[in-house]
């Protein structure tokens, strides 16, 4: 434990300077726009109400990703997990032709002996990372994970995500003193970040075009956001302010309309039918997945074709996100608002790579923890806080 809390202090020394470096030139924001205190390291902060209050009333594009940046954790893993413990997803009942055998790490995976389905998502997560120039690792993990839902229909889905999100019950974790974790058949359970739900509802109260996208299924996420995320925006920022369905994009497969036989794309579907775009239950329940993916998948490479497609051709003005999967976007941005999960070492350095290597912008570094004692971290002290029990 004391290695790994060393590790992640000097982690934080290093984003601590990085970002104040990056805020040098104009630290101060206008008295009408300020982001609530949370636990924003200040100087992202700071640098984040500038730019909204220089930018107000443009209609410039801002896109976040959404697991583990407007979240803390994954709500399409933690759907996932559920659809599993319930048994409504087994190795037993899913397409096999999309389910194929492969080694990894000498060792053979395949539906017949792995332990769980769960299991072989984890392994099939890394099935190609052993080619050099693998960029894209999780590619076909994201497209898998939906894909094995063909014959639900979204309203079956949005039952099992309801479960996994629990009215945002993990959030008690941030101030769990024995350091306890929320979960659901093993993986942690989400709950927004309030100060990245306070800044989407900043965004969008000074004129701005929010997006999400997100490498999780549509119809968990896109539920997320309208029955879940705005409330949250409105209670703070004020009623109708709110991100609009057609704009949460994520992985998504051909629909069969079961009254017609018609196959349809959730992308043009969510702007010519209201009552689905709303996420009305009867409306979804006449839909029922197939195994086909939608493209392009919105994963890495993807994310930005995803863009250009639905949101822009230009540079957008700020994009937030959290991993690797989303470094393809983030160096399209004008600024970019990284969240740096402290116990991922791997991600951080990749992304100091990129920084040095990507087009011209701001990059603004905010500290989190996602796993014991969740949240955002202000400062050393913060960090030091969390792990004192």
């Amino acid at each position: 434990m004391k290695k790994r809390f060393v590790v992640i202090s000097l982690l934080f020394v290093f984003g601590f300077f990085f970002g104040s470096w990056a805020l040098t030139s104009q630290a101060s924001a206008s008295a009408e726009i300020k982001l609530d205190q949370g636990k924003w390291c200040p100087e992202v902060k700071a640098r984040l109400e500038t730019l909204i209050a220089q930018n107000a009333g443009k209609g410039k594009k801002v896109i976040f990703d959404f697991d583990n940046t407007l979240i803390c954790r994954d709500i399409g893993e933690a759907t996932f997990a559920a659809m599993a413990g319930e048994k409504k997803l087994t190795l037993k009942n899913i397409p096999l032709e999309i389910t194929p055998p492969f080694t990894l790490n000498g060792k053979r995976i395949s539906p017949d002996n792995a332990e769980n389905i769960t299991m072989f998502y984890e392994d099939f997560l890394s099935a190609t990372k052993h080619q050099p120039g693998e960029a894209c690792p999780y590619s076909n993990g994201y497209a898998w994970v939906v894909q094995i839902m063909a014959g639900m229909t979204p309203a079956d889905i949005l039952s099992f995500t309801e479960k996994a999100y629990a009215k945002g019950i993990a959030r008690q974790d941030s101030e769990n003193p024995n350091l306890q974790e929320t979960k659901i058949n093993g993986y942690r359970q989400p709950f927004f970040y309030p100060e990245m739900t306070d800044l989407a509802g900043l965004f969008l109260k000074n004129g701005y075009d929010v997006y999400v996208i997100s490498a999780s299924n549509i119809w968990t996420v896109r539920w997320m956001v309208i029955k879940n995320l705005n409330p949250l925006i409105q209670a703070r920022h004020g009623e109708g302010l709110g991100i609009a369905p057609d704009h949460v994009i994520g992985v998504s497969v051909l629909l069969e309309d079961t009254r017609t036989g018609e196959l349809h794309k959730d992308p043009l579907l969510v702007r010519t039918n209201k009552a689905y775009a709303n996420m009305n239950l009867e409306e979804l329940a006449n839909y029922k997945l197939t195994s086909q993916i939608v493209y392009p998948l919105t994963g890495y490479f993807g994310k930005v074709a995803n863009i250009i497609k639905f949101i822009t051709s230009d540079r957008p003005f700020l994009i937030a996100g959290d991993s690797p999967n989303d470094h393809p976007m983030l160096n399209m941005a004008e600024n970019r608002l990284w969240i740096t999960r402290l116990e991922k070492m791997g991600y951080q350095e990749k992304t100091v790579k990129l920084i040095d290597n990507s087009l011209p912008g701001e990059w603004l570094l905010q500290p989190v923890l996602y796993k014991k004692s969740p949240g955002f971290v202000s400062s050393q002290a913060d960090l030091d806080q969390s792990f004192s029990t």
